[in-house]
């Protein structure tokens, strides 16, 4: 049974690495998110949404309640094909969404803190505005948190 269990682990080992090579694979993205994760929740902040989709040279939105009286800071990460990840955070004012804050660097990581004054849905727009040499679509994962 022993032998059994260790060959077993070794091919999951094996395959996971075969497949964190894929450009089909979510394993990459993955692998990304951890070192986010742990620091996130190593400086005591909650996690209240995460996700993971593939991006192509569109942009793709997601929506969020963000409530009064809590900081959030919102991550948008690339994998290995993604030179400049970024995000932009929207307010809806009497139906008209309006920018209230972006990312601007140029990093495969983009980061916003957004600090509500009332409780209110947001836009959440993810752009991957340069893919490495060579790509066209990515994955991203997207993190939520606050304090």
């Amino acid at each position: 049974m022993r032998k059994f269990l260790l060959i077993i682990t070794a091919l999951v080992l094996t395959s996971g690495f075969a497949i964190g090579q894929s450009e089909t694979s979510m394993a990459p993205i993955l692998e990304e998110a951890v070192p986010v994760i742990e620091t996130v929740e190593g400086e005591d902040l909650e996690i209240v949404r995460m996700e993971f989709d593939i991006i192509g040279e569109t942009t793709k939105s997601t929506y969020r309640y963000l409530h009064e009286g809590w900081e959030y800071a919102i991550i948008a990460f690339g994998d290995f094909r993604v030179k400049d990840m970024d995000v932009k955070v929207y307010k809806d004012v009497d139906g008209t969404w309006v920018e209230i804050t972006k990312d601007e660097d140029i990093d495969p990581m983009a980061i916003v803190t957004v600090t509500p004054s009332y409780t209110a849905q947001y836009m959440i727009e993810i752009e991957c505005y340069e893919f490495e040499p060579g790509y066209s679509v990515a994955h991203y994962g997207l993190i939520i948190c606050h304090e």
